[in-house]
């Protein structure tokens, strides 16, 4: 008799648990895409908040086209004010590419290069300059889209001239991002051949105009 009761417990265990998993959880889906290769993600962006999903992936292809290999971009990294320079309104970089290193981590691409773009305006402490484009350390670069930004400096967007204007960023912005990767995964240095897209120092947007795109 008791070995009955037990039975009858729990059948009626497993019916409330049944129940009870159909009202808290959505219902069971196909998990596809099993089969994910990431042994050729060598190249790994972790955005920002505040980039637009467009510009990220129009970067991504093209990036993917010039170095032959597969880009990455994660989700968003978020931000908050913990990232500033104390006393400042810029962000950073050290503090931006210590997250970023972490974020790489726990994706588990530890031979990958890792770009932090933001499009926040970055510096580091007692630089003693106005700004920074970007700043480069051991398997990480930050580079920041602000100075590039026309929207930073009150251009004045329409249908008509947006298109130029995103071209002229994402032409500007893949200067920045390939001098990071020429340091990160090419390992070479900077140049003074202003054709080179490794030409420094770039003390401002006519120096980035100036400097060629290839290496």
């Amino acid at each position: 008799m008791k070995k009955y009761k037990y039975v009858i417990i729990n059948i009626l265990i497993a019916i409330i648990t049944i129940l009870v998993v159909w009202v808290y959880f959505p219902k069971k889906a196909h998990i596809g895409n099993q089969n994910h290769v990431v042994s050729n993600q060598k190249i790994i962006i972790i955005p920002m908040a505040g980039i637009p999903t467009k510009f990220l992936h129009s970067l991504e292809k093209t990036l993917e086209e010039q170095h032959k290999t597969n880009v990455l971009v994660t989700t968003d990294m978020g931000k908050g004010n913990e990232m500033l320079i104390e006393g400042s309104d810029q962000y950073n970089s050290n503090v931006l590419a210590g997250i970023g290193n972490e974020i790489g981590k726990n994706i588990g691409r530890d031979d990958a290069f890792l770009i932090v773009l933001t499009n926040e305006d970055i510096n580091y402490p007692d630089s003693g300059l106005r700004y920074i484009y970007s700043a480069h350390y051991e398997g990480i670069s930050v580079v920041s889209l602000a100075r590039i930004n026309p929207r930073n400096f009150g251009v004045n967007l329409d249908l008509i001239s947006i298109p130029g204007k995103f071209l002229k960023m994402k032409e500007r912005a893949l200067k920045l991002i390939n001098k990071s990767i020429g340091y990160g995964v090419y390992g070479y240095e900077a140049s003074s051949n202003i054709k080179s897209v490794m030409y420094g120092p770039i003390m401002g947007p006519d120096d980035l105009d100036k400097v060629g795109s290839s290496y």
